[in-house]
């Protein structure tokens, strides 16, 4: 839809002597003018304003984008100048019931993002800065970024612009107050963040005060009308760890880390703050369950539930407009963040931007990450106590999941069995990996191979030895009744779950969408891992600095699926046009790395080659421009 629109411009001169000069003002689409303005100069700031044509706005699936262009024409009607600046139309607002985007409420999905990188921390070039907002859009499927704790990357902002991302920024600091002097600092750079950001249509609130810092009034009314006064088109936000804070910016936001793995995943907004404007939880998770792509599958497995957990409790909140999770990336910390090695392991993704498992959780909430399936499990007992294999969980966006074991049909699981009944696409309890296998298989009647199966699942969760009581007492029934024996029962779960020296198992997994398999993953016993590479780019254009392009690495099975304890070492040498960024040898973590290749002032052709555990050559050729 189109709306008719208002723009307002102001423009600094930076000489005194104006006189017969003029300016020429336009708003263009990337096919027509929709707007211009012509006025003379009358001194050195000059206001300008103007009504457009009916324009697109700016909205999360179709962000459009505009170009002001403003030129300075000299007496002899000449450019003397001219400069473009490009923006997007939109309407935004925060009350007690939640945000508002043009008018359509929207639940506010993210995470929050430190700009660091492995070897070079936050010194990294354009296109790899605007390649973060790809994955945060195209890969995780969020709607919203907390640029934490600071301004970050022009280039990342602009293609936040781009995509159809809203971010909420904040000027830097955490948890420090200082003197007089530190807070006309903190002021200064509260001013030019919003100079330099105010025309971007994704930043849709500033942040004004220090991050999980105590209340300060005198501090935080002074920061709070500066925003107001230099831009008065967006709400201002704090971000606390505190309840019943004073409020005195616009939107009460609230770091809530109060989920604990067993508890609800966020509290009522009224146990934080008795406010009656917007609320927005900004940061969950992080340090409460930080958790590493090496760690074990429990762990990762519980750290996923946990993302979604909160995420499910937020959209059940009407009156909370969203959260972004503690974090995006693993970045690099201080020593006591970090786990010895100053690494902060708090991401759903590694500092190499890989994915964990509980970025699945994100990326199966939204269709246009395209057709998504995973499994928390590969399905080894010996990775968990007692040979004991956890919950098995299913994470997608489709309408459906078929299970096959050994190509035998289990089960299908559906959306709507999900427990987390507020996501659209919640992670999916597999409570079943037996099927009808009793009684085709064992002869047993329908009746009782439910009986038999809920023992065999209440074995696979509690142990032989700790069965709750209720379980002891249908086993002992069936014993007594001879339906079956405890020596057969024991063989049955060694057969149906454990699979103790048996075959190995195949556990396929079938996505249905619209009654149609639109991806098929399969678990099986791990052959041959094998390094897999995706490179992010292959054309490197050198501009104002250097360009680097990343290349990721994975150890693989046959199906695809990612080895998690695979730590070889991969080889990498550069030739050409590139170099290597960091060293030539990498150990895999995770089963995962990254290499990252840079340009070298040269344009030409550069080759990447890369050497596996087992000797295996794969070669990845760039081309690099000069483009000064």
């Amino acid at each position: 839809k189109t709306k008719a629109s208002h723009f307002e411009t102001e423009i600094t001169l930076n000489s005194s002597d104006a006189e017969g000069y003029s300016i020429v003002q336009r708003v263009e689409s990337s096919s027509s003018v929709v707007a211009q303005i012509n006025t003379g100069v009358p001194g050195n700031k000059i206001l300008t304003a103007a009504d457009a044509q009916p324009v697109h706005p700016w909205t999360l699936e179709q962000p459009v984008l505009y170009n002001l262009v403003t030129e300075l024409i000299n007496p002899k009607g000449k450019i003397a100048d001219k400069k473009n600046v490009r923006f997007g139309f939109r309407e935004i607002k925060f009350d007690e019931t939640g945000f508002y985007l043009n008018g359509k409420k929207i639940k506010l999905r993210g995470l929050n993002r430190h700009q660091s990188y492995p070897y070079v921390g936050y010194a990294m070039p354009k296109n790899i800065q605007k390649e973060d907002a790809d994955i945060l859009k195209l890969e995780l499927g969020v709607n919203y970024v907390r640029t934490s704790h600071y301004p970050q990357s022009k280039y990342f902002i602009e293609r936040c612009d781009e995509l159809g991302i809203l971010v909420f920024t904040e000027f830097p600091g955490w948890q420090h107050i200082g003197d007089d002097a530190w807070k006309a600092q903190a002021l200064e750079n509260e001013d030019e963040m919003i100079s330099q950001y105010r025309n971007h249509p994704s930043v849709f609130m500033w942040g004004v005060r220090i991050n999980e810092s105590k209340d300060d009034d005198e501090f935080y009314k002074a920061t709070n009308f500066l925003a107001h006064k230099t831009d008065s088109t967006r709400p201002t936000g704090g971000v606390r760890c505190i309840k019943n804070s004073n409020l005195l910016e616009d939107v009460y936001t609230y770091n809530d880390f109060s989920h604990s793995g067993k508890n609800a995943g966020s509290l009522d907004k009224i146990k934080v703050t008795k406010s009656h404007g917007g609320y927005l939880v900004t940061e969950h998770s992080g340090h409460m369950f930080p958790t590493k792509s090496f760690d074990t599958e429990q762990r990762r497995t519980e750290h996923a539930i946990r993302h979604a957990t909160v995420l499910d409790s937020v959209a059940g909140h009407d009156d909370c407009a969203g959260s972004s999770g503690w974090c995006a990336f693993d970045y690099n910390t201080h020593k006591e963040f970090g786990s010895g090695d100053r690494i902060c392991y708090h991401g759903v993704m590694d500092m190499f931007r890989n994915p964990k498992l509980a970025a699945a959780v994100y990326k199966s909430q939204e269709d246009f990450t395209g057709d998504f399936i995973e499994v928390n499990s590969n399905m080894s007992i010996g990775e968990y106590n007692e040979g004991l294999l956890g919950d098995l969980w299913i994470f997608t966006n489709a309408d459906s999941v078929k299970l096959f074991v050994n190509n035998i049909f289990i089960k299908e699981f559906k959306a709507s069995d999900s427990p987390f009944k507020n996501l659209a696409h919640g992670p999916i309890l597999v409570d079943d990996i037996i099927g009808n296998r009793l009684i085709d298989e064992e002869g047993i009647s329908a009746k009782n191979s439910e009986k038999i199966k809920e023992l065999i699942f209440a074995i696979k969760k509690f142990g032989q030895n700790s069965l709750p009581a209720k379980y002891k007492l249908e086993a002992a029934k069936l014993f007594a009744m001879r339906v079956i024996s405890k020596e057969k029962l024991i063989a049955l779960f060694g057969k149906y779950i454990s699979n103790w020296g048996g075959e190995s198992s195949s556990y396929k997994f079938e996505a249905i969408k619209n009654g149609k398999t639109v991806k098929t993953l399969v678990k099986s016993m791990c052959k041959n891992a094998s390094l897999k590479t995706q490179v992010s780019r292959t054309i490197l254009i050198e501009e104002e600095t250097y360009d680097v392009a990343e290349v990721h690495l994975r150890a693989e099975d046959e199906n695809g699926n990612l080895q998690p304890f695979m730590q070889e070492a991969v080889l990498a040498e550069a030739e050409g046009a590139i170099e290597i960024i960091g060293p030539q040898a990498v150990s895999l973590k995770g089963g995962m790395s990254g290499i990252y290749v840079k340009t070298t002032g040269t344009a030409g052709r550069g080759t990447l080659k890369i050497t596996d555990w087992q000797g295996k050559e794969t070669k990845i050729s760039f081309t690099v421009k000069i483009k000064r």
